[in-house]
């Protein structure tokens, strides 16, 4: 499969930091050339986008204990790389260089590692507790999506100032499985994806974050007992980012028990097709559903592609506009050709 499509040029700085990512206006050549995917692969960034973003490199900096003097360099620069770039991309590509700086002026390559792990082990932590509540449950996949899609609310993309899992993680478990995932407001399509479950083959889930993997792999679990026979792969990022899933941390929580893990090979924090590896591109093209996690995955992945559910937290009002929601609403949603 080849393709090309209008859209973005990867290259590295050699000038000032040593791994300084920027997204350049230019034509992008995959080295796979044209295929389906030069329709429309992200959704822009739009300009309300803009303060949240600036909002992140400000935190993100004070998160890390950097200078008050640093602070206002990366915002500097992150204003200069706006202007330049005309923010052209999509939020997810934005982060990328906010994550760049970050690895610059901290001299650590993952720096949200430690951030990562914690989150980890502290969903395992109730990793118990999850599974009675689906084993307990009269709709035990419905409550298993809902839990997954509740656990999205783990997310230092968007909470960048840092995040109590804990407190979350309990205030997940103590709402009322009843009212989660009501479908009142038609954003929460479970019999649609009750109905593509039980004719799939093979099932792609496309994580997103640590510590939330966790309720993903409660809700793989519940999927391949029910349906024994599905062939499930769980993506995970190519590269450090936030505190995006990579292949180890999906082996910590134990999802290589349910699923082959696989890594996108993006070093987007959402899913940038015109990024990913060849081998990732075969495993996307031969899955008959797939489930995009996250408000990331849904920012990069909207091409018009039958096959994709979204679940995610909706966590701005771009988004939740987009959507027709309202903010924190639980989201489950097909046939996002109809949405854009």
């Amino acid at each position: 499969m080849c393709w090309s499509r209008a859209g973005f040029q990867w290259w590295w700085s050699s000038s000032t930091t040593p791994a300084m990512g920027y997204l350049q206006s230019g034509r992008f050549h995959c080295r796979n050339g044209p295929s389906l995917y030069a329709i429309r692969e992200r959704m822009n960034t739009h300009d309300t986008c803009i303060p949240c973003l600036l909002k992140q490199v400000d935190q993100t900096a004070r998160l890390f204990g950097l200078s008050d003097a640093s602070t206002a360099e990366m915002n500097d620069r992150f204003r200069l790389f706006l202007q330049e770039s005309h923010a052209n991309g999509s939020p997810p590509e934005m982060a990328v260089f906010i994550q760049d700086l970050l690895v610059s002026y901290t001299g650590n390559t993952d720096p949200y590692l430690e951030i990562k792990h914690n989150s980890n082990r502290q969903a395992l932590a109730v990793v118990g507790d999850l599974r009675a509540s689906v084993e307990d449950s009269s709709n035990p996949l419905k409550t298993a999506v809902a839990l997954a899609c509740a656990g999205n609310i783990i997310d230092y993309g968007v909470f960048s100032s840092g995040i109590d899992v804990r407190s979350e993680i309990e205030s997940i478990l103590v709402r009322e499985l009843a009212e989660i995932g009501s479908e009142s407001t038609g954003r929460f399509q479970f019999a649609e994806f009750s109905t593509a479950l039980d004719t799939a083959e093979r099932l792609l889930y496309i994580g997103d974050n640590a510590g939330e993997i966790v309720f993903d792999l409660i809700l793989l679990e519940t999927i391949k007992g029910t349906y024994p026979n599905l062939s499930i792969y769980f993506a995970t990022r190519g590269k450090p980012i936030l505190n995006d899933v990579l292949v180890d941390d999906a082996c910590m929580v134990g999802i290589d028990s349910v699923a082959t893990v696989v890594s996108s090979g993006v070093p987007t924090p959402g899913l940038v097709l015109s990024l990913a590896t060849e081998e990732f591109l075969s495993i996307y093209n031969s899955c008959d559903l797939i489930v995009s996690k996250g408000q990331g995955n849904f920012e990069s992945l909207s091409i018009p592609d039958q096959r994709i559910f979204f679940l995610f937290i909706t966590k701005c009002e771009v988004v939740a506009n987009l959507v027709g929601s309202s903010l924190q609403d639980l989201v489950l949603v097909s046939k996002r050709k109809e949405l854009i």
